[in-house]
């Protein structure tokens, strides 16, 4: 005799879910058992964040990767004093310094390392090595050109060899001034001891009161620079 199967579908299902339950179990109880340790599944990986490009100073373009530029150093500062225009004429490629007279009338400059050697009658006078620049301070009721005409013989007493030119009316300083360019022989020589072939300049530039400053500028005829001269002129100032 055939039997009659009643267990129904509903019935069947759970009976199929609690074996694979037990089952399962099972396996998992032997798993621990053996020592196994279920693995976890590792986090899911992001992507990492690219850095920020900073554009390189300057203009340029950034660095490879876009890495941040290393910041430009600060610009050098200058430190050194400008010399006035000229500063090599008759002085090597020394600076100029200042002279003030001590009563402040008058200053001009003269090549850093220049002694001072003041002639009898003279204001002041700087001394290089075969060259020198100095001033006298006179009053007088003359102009600059006519002073510097009865100067001529005075000039050429004081200067052996002497040879000049006429003297010439220039504006000198900012002033209506004149100038008087000779040669003449220099010496003797701190260094050779010998007479020197010299040129040199005299300018007479006027001042407050009636005052003429008589600025002469000498230096060896075969490094003679008669723009360097004017300079050197040219910087004198009456006052502080």
């Amino acid at each position: 005799m055939m039997e009659v199967d009643n267990v129904t579908g509903t019935e069947r299902n759970v009976r199929r879910s609690l074996g694979l339950g037990l089952l399962t179990g099972l396996v998992a109880f032997g798993l621990a058992a053996c020592g196994g340790t279920p693995t976890a599944s590792p986090a899911p990986t992001k992507a990492p964040i690219p850095p920020t490009t900073v554009p390189a100073t300057g203009g340029g373009a950034a660095p490879a990767g876009g890495a941040q530029p290393a910041p430009a150093p600060p610009a050098a500062v200058a430190g050194t004093v400008a010399p006035i225009a000229g500063a090599e004429a008759g002085g090597g490629d020394a600076a100029n310094v200042s002279y003030v007279a001590p009563t402040g009338e008058f200053h001009f400059q003269y090549p850093q390392g220049w002694g001072q050697t003041t002639q009898p009658g003279e204001s002041v006078r700087y001394t290089g090595r075969d060259e020198f620049i100095s001033v006298t301070i006179v009053t007088t009721t003359q102009t600059p050109l006519d002073y510097a005409k009865a100067d001529a013989g005075a000039l050429t007493a004081a200067s052996p060899g002497y040879q000049g030119k006429a003297p010439v009316a220039r504006k000198i300083a900012g002033h209506d001034s004149a100038t008087v360019a000779y040669t003449w022989q220099a010496g003797p020589s701190p260094v050779t001891g010998k007479m020197v072939p010299s040129s040199a300049d005299r300018y007479y530039i006027p001042g407050p009161g009636g005052k003429l400053a008589v600025f002469t500028y000498s230096s060896p005829t075969g490094t003679y620079d008669p723009a360097g001269a004017d300079d050197f002129a040219n910087a004198f100032a009456w006052g502080k």
